[in-house]
């Protein structure tokens, strides 16, 4: 049994990034394509997963937002000197600091999941950026 999930993204690259991550699940009808108009504000969706912690850089912070796992930061390197790409790209798309990316989502992927992967799928969505309609 499939189930049908809606996302969306800032860009078109996002979009394409977790359409090609998504050919490891079983997924049928996969389409991207860009709105005419910026999703509207009071839509409700799934925001994507925030990248925080104490002392350790989660994958897929590192530099060029590699994915090679959890980099302890120790010392003055902690501070604030190790941020990596992804990091300091979100920083930029939060001109009122109010920890929410201010650039419009421009791009949509749907696609049909396998109802057993569904919750697997919503996180790695999430994580890449992505923002999760809420169809139910």
């Amino acid at each position: 049994m499939s189930r049908p999930i809606q996302a969306y993204f800032h860009t078109e690259n996002e979009a394409e990034d977790v359409r090609i991550k998504l050919q490891t699940y079983r997924v049928e009808q996969v389409e991207i394509g860009e709105l005419d108009e910026a999703l509207d504000r009071d839509t409700p969706l799934l925001f994507p997963i925030a990248v925080a912690g104490a002392g350790t850089i989660p994958a897929g912070v590192g530099y060029a937002g590699s994915e090679a796992g959890p980099i302890a930061a120790t010392g003055a390197a902690a501070a604030g000197a190790y941020l990596g790409f992804r990091t300091l790209d979100e920083a930029g798309h939060d001109k009122d600091g109010d920890g929410v990316d201010d650039r419009e989502l421009r791009y949509a992927l749907s696609a049909k999941v396998a109802e057993e992967q569904y919750d697997e799928i919503v996180d790695l969505i999430r994580r890449h950026q992505g923002h999760v309609a809420a169809l139910d």
